[in-house]
């Protein structure tokens, strides 16, 4: 059974999505689910397939993101939009009482943001591994990916960005409604577009060297990079890239568009569980040396 909380966290409203096994134990490993970063994205349109798979093994979490769902249209918009967002996950898992290393499982902007974290000094200590689905970091988007970026609010016009993410799958005006109606939630609008507003000549100031992905060198984690072979939205090399970076990188393929998590549940979670079984299983092995 999955089920909805919101509390209060550093005194912004944080909504996320719980679940665990019925015979989950403190040593039950924790499983972070990270969402998409498109048009009225949270935990439940972006993980509401896979969440109550992967509660029958693992204690699952899963947080809208600030600046979405039924979170605090908070934001920094003096730093990049990646660390203060993991920062927060840290401060919700603090705030349960998940003290240990989690398993993050991102898509697109949530794959992105768990790579990210990887070399965050506020993440040391806090992951076992990272699994991201369709997202790269930043680099390697096509051009394709700046068709998300404009949104009238209508939606009609977003069922032309879920097409974008998904395809045409049966549950899509589903997919459709349930984003229209988190996009519609007061200053998500201005909470995603906010960090693009021009700046005045005068203010403006050069953004410090972005270190990424030259920074995931040699970072010695468990990471599982799941490309779509259907993605119109990311260029297929970019796991290639990373791999060649990541020291204990598994790569693994789907055959469907940018999101599967949503079109293909079951499927994406197969892929994994398989990963995080296999960490299990090395863990053990170790333990048993």
């Amino acid at each position: 059974m999955i089920h909805e909380n919101t509390v209060i966290v550093n005194d912004l409203e944080t909504r996320y999505l719980a679940g665990a096994p019925g015979d989950a134990t403190a040593e039950t490993p924790t499983v972070v689910f990270l969402h998409d970063g498109a048009w009225g994205a949270s935990a439940d349109v972006t993980w509401g397939g896979v969440l109550p798979l992967a509660a029958a093994s693992y204690r699952v979490i899963a947080p809208d993101l600030l600046g979405f769902g039924g979170s605090a249209k908070s934001i920094r918009l003096d730093q990049s939009p990646f660390g203060f967002r993991a920062r927060h996950v840290w401060a919700l898992l603090d705030h349960l009482g998940i003290a240990g290393p989690v398993h993050l499982v991102g898509c697109s902007f949530g794959g992105s943001l768990g790579l990210r974290a990887l070399t965050d000094p506020a993440s040391t200590g806090r992951i076992a591994s990272v699994t991201t689905i369709s997202g790269t970091g930043g680099p390697w988007r096509s051009a394709k990916s700046a068709e998300l970026g404009p949104f009238d609010g209508t939606e009609s016009d977003l069922r032309r960005i879920v097409d974008l993410l998904c395809g045409d799958y049966p549950d899509a005006e589903a997919q459709v409604s349930a984003r229209h109606r988190w996009a519609s939630a007061p200053g998500h609008y201005t909470s995603v577009t906010a960090i693009h507003q021009p700046v005045p000549e005068a203010l403006q100031s050069a953004r410090p060297e972005d270190p990424y992905p030259a920074s995931l060198a040699g970072v010695d984690m468990p990471t599982l990079l799941v490309a779509c072979t259907e993605d119109p939205l990311v260029e297929p090399e970019w796991t290639a890239h990373l791999s060649g970076l990541l020291g204990r990188a598994q790569v693994a393929e789907l055959p469907y568009r940018h999101e599967p998590n949503i079109t293909h549940p079951a499927q994406t979670w197969e892929v994994v569980e398989g990963f995080l079984v296999g960490i299990g299983a090395q863990e053990a092995a170790g333990a048993a040396r």
